[in-house]
């Protein structure tokens, strides 16, 4: 370690960037035996980081990363992620290089990781493909290792008859290249097969091989490890004999220079003596030197100083005209800010009311996130007195401001067409609030394009318990018996569309006792997050809702709102996110 560290800053003088990120590798090396695991990844980054910007050596980059990725699974600073960042970057890189062994060791180690965490198809993916390199190379101590660990993923997968050959052909490598370890561990495998198939007899004898295998491999490595403390024992003999004859010399020598040293010390005090009124001399003629300096100087800095007074009383000046021009600023802000809270509370007074949806479904969720202040989302609904239930969400047109006042649009065309206009028919409330939606955009001077919303709306009949859906582009969704089904929606807007307008359409849904609706605007799936900043997806929503579907509403809304803020993470929120639930 002492040698490294004085051959760094050799290298940053001559700017040899290569020796540099070797150097800073080797001492990181050093570090991981010292058991220093933080400070060794921070020398291996150092490393990597110089190769990646300065010396470009791909071979040196593969190798930091495998050396970081089994500190992440190997050591106390266990972390299966990293290290599956570390050895997927291994891959891309031996793919470039050609580095065949590497990327060998990459996959296994890969493969091995997704087996830690049990993602055992993903394991068994690179277990493949790490057999396919071994047979390539034709390295008979990686085929066996590969071999058996494919066989292993698939004892995994309770595939124990397609794990059966692999571990038949490793043996028979092991057993040819005596490797007693994986002699054992085929076997073993084999024996684990066996068992799990009914075959008792290939299972013991298989068993019967690990067993006598593993206590021949117990006993040769006991012999190497007594081996290994005799030589130890010899060699500190030797030493203690050595430091015991160094001892009696040191005693004779201590006896000699004794006189020497008190000889010295009285040179060495006449000689500080003299050297002492030299420097006494030499000071006082410096100090003169000095004084007649400072004057000098005092008079250049006075002047200088009044010349920075000027300065200061002109950066005053601009700094009162900023502070000025940064007050009219904040408050024109605070202004505009008020108005925008105010139009939220508007907006919010608007919302269809907790009353109206408890007579709706007392078990209902409404998890309701808007990203800017005022909601581009509305959600909307009414409860005849024919004991019918309309309600709605929808997704208008941008979000903040803009989407605040289409979502005021809708709100009030909703209470137009079915509450003073009676219509409770689901398509054609669509197609009347369309045509309200295109007469009043064109009548604000708007041109062709696709102003509008999103929606899915829903008439439920209490009488004879069935629901009558129709959908702008957003669907509705029916979890059954731990079952979801999906009911689409019309790909077309409420609003002006760049295609020949359709008339919408409706399906009809029989309901049962304990269904749930969900219904969702695009917020929810498009947002981006995670590990690799890539949208949730639809997909992963629903998986979601299927495993809360059993809990009671407001947990399952707890939940939901939970899954968001964590895949979010760091990321801004991108659009307005609404959830519907409800249970029938």
């Amino acid at each position: 370690m002492s040698n490294l560290l004085k051959a760094e800053p050799i290298y940053q003088k001559v700017q040899n960037w290569e020796g540099l990120a070797t150097t800073y590798y080797n001492i990181a090396y050093v570090l991981y035996n010292m058991k220093q695991y933080d400070k060794a990844i921070e020398y291996c980054e150092k490393s990597l980081r110089i190769r990646e910007e300065k010396s470009f050596n791909k071979i040196g980059m593969a190798y930091s990363h495998v050396f970081l990725a089994s500190i992440y699974s190997d050591t106390v600073k266990f972390d299966l992620n990293k290290a599956k960042y570390h050895y997927k970057r291994v891959i891309e890189i031996c793919h470039e290089t050609g580095d065949r062994i590497t990327l060998l060791s990459a996959l296994i180690n890969t493969a091995k990781n997704y087996l830690n965490q049990n993602k055992l198809d993903s394991a068994l993916n690179y277990a493949k493909q790490s057999l396919t390199l071994s047979r390539e190379l034709g390295n008979q101590k990686f085929l066996t290792g590969t071999l058996f660990q494919l066989g292993d993923i698939l004892i995994q997968l309770k595939k124990y008859k397609e794990a059966i050959p692999y571990f038949q052909e490793g043996y028979t490598i092991s057993k040819e290249i005596e490797d007693l370890a994986f002699i054992c561990n085929n076997a073993k495998g084999l024996a684990t097969s066996y068992y799990s198939l009914g075959d008792y007899k290939n299972g013991y004898d298989n068993l019967f091989i690990y067993t006598k295998q593993k206590d021949e491999l117990y006993n040769k490595e006991n012999v190497q490890a007594i081996s290994d403390m005799e030589a130890k024992y010899q060699n500190e003999k030797k030493q203690l004999e050595i430091e015991g004859l160094n001892k009696d010399k040191q005693l004779q020598q201590l006896q000699l220079t004794s006189q020497q040293k008190e000889n010295e010390s009285k040179n060495k005090l006449l000689i500080f003596g003299a050297i002492s009124l030299l420097g006494i001399s030499v000071f006082a003629f410096f100090a003169y030197h000095n004084f007649q300096k400072t004057k000098k100087q005092n008079l250049i800095i006075e002047n200088q100083k009044q010349q920075v007074e000027l300065k200061n009383e002109e950066i005053v000046h601009q700094k009162e005209l900023v502070e000025e021009k940064a007050t009219e600023l904040a408050v024109k802000q605070k202004e505009i800010i008020d108005s925008i809270n105010y139009a939220k509370r508007i907006q919010q007074a608007v919302l269809t009311g907790e009353e109206v949806w408890n007579k709706i479904s007392p078990e209902h969720f409404i998890l309701f996130m808007p990203k800017d202040i005022v909601s581009g989302d509305f959600y909307w609904a009414y409860h005849t007195p024919n004991n019918r239930s309309i309600f709605v969400l929808a997704d208008c047109t941008g979000h903040g401001v803009p989407g605040g006042f289409m979502s005021m649009l809708g709100n009030s065309f909703l209470n137009e067409i079915i509450v003073e206009g009676k219509i409770f028919k689901a398509d054609e409330i669509l197609n009347k609030l369309r045509a309200k939606i295109i007469s009043a955009l064109e009548q604000k001077g708007a041109t062709e394009q696709k102003d509008g919303m999103d929606m899915a709306l829903c008439v439920w009949n209490k009488l004879d318990n069935t629901l009558e859906f129709a959908g702008a582009n957003n669907p509705l969704w029916l979890v059954r018996n731990n079952e979801l089904i999906e009911y689409k929606a019309n790909k077309m807007p409420i609003g002006t569309y760049l295609e020949n307008n359709k008339p919408f359409t409706s399906a009809t849904i029989n309901l049962q006792k304990g269904d749930t609706i969900y219904l969702t605007t695009d917020g929810y799936a498009d947002q981006f997050g995670g590990e690799n900043g890539k949208k949730l997806k639809y997909k992963t929503l629903i998986e979601h809702l299927l495993k809360i579907n059993h809990q009671d509403m407001p947990q399952q809304k707890q939940r939901l709102e939970k899954l968001f803020i964590d895949w979010r993470g760091k990321y801004d929120q991108i659009d307005d996110v609404s959830v519907i639930g409800i249970r029938v």
